[in-house]
This record gives C-alpha cells, structure tokens and sequence, in this order.
C-alpha cells in the first residue's frame, strides 16, 4: 500500500474542511433556498388583488418554486462535486517564483 494513501476511517485534512466551508456555491445555495422558501410561503397565502396584479397566477408561488429548485441545484452540485484542494505537488513547468527582467 503506498505511503501517502490514507485508511478510510481516518479524519480529513482540516484545509479540506475549511476549503469546502467557504464553498461559494454553498453560500449562494443557501440564499436561494432561504428566499425561495419565503417566496414560496408567501405564495401559498397571496390575497386575491397580489394574484389579479400577476394576471391570475400566483407569482410569489411560482417564482419561490424556481429559485428553490436553483438553489437545490447548487446545493446538490457542491455534495456531488466537492472543491479538491490543490496537490502539494509542483507543476512540471513550475520552478517557482521568477525575478523580475529589467
């Protein structure tokens, strides 16, 4: 078994864990789950004049529908898809940093 290969039941890197809390898609996920969940909410208990104002559809309904639909999305992508933290390993044209040419 190579050196480097970690057993299952050991603990993450805790750069990973963190890496993967400031997942930008987590953060935009949430949003929209939180306001299409207001939206949708609101939707359900429109008065009569906010459904003739939409042309007699429920638009807070629908619209918190769709972005509660995008925001699973997101949330789903990033479960599915977790950032990787980058390799410790240089890249093969990476000699580090250069000076500057005059």
């Amino acid at each position: 078994m190579p050196e480097d290969a970690k057993a299952p039941d050991e603990p993450r890197e805790p750069q990973s864990q963190i890496a993967r809390l400031f997942d930008i898609r987590l953060m935009v996920g949430a949003i929209l789950v939180v306001y299409g969940a207001i939206l949708f909410v609101k939707g359900l208990f429109d008065s009569q004049a906010a459904i003739d104002k939409g042309a007699g559809l429920r638009l807070n309904l629908w619209t918190g529908v769709a972005i509660l639909i995008v925001g699973t999305l997101m949330l789903a992508w990033m479960r599915l898809r977790p950032l990787r933290p980058p390799s410790t390993d240089e890249s093969p044209g990476d000699e580090g940093p250069r000076e500057p040419v005059a």
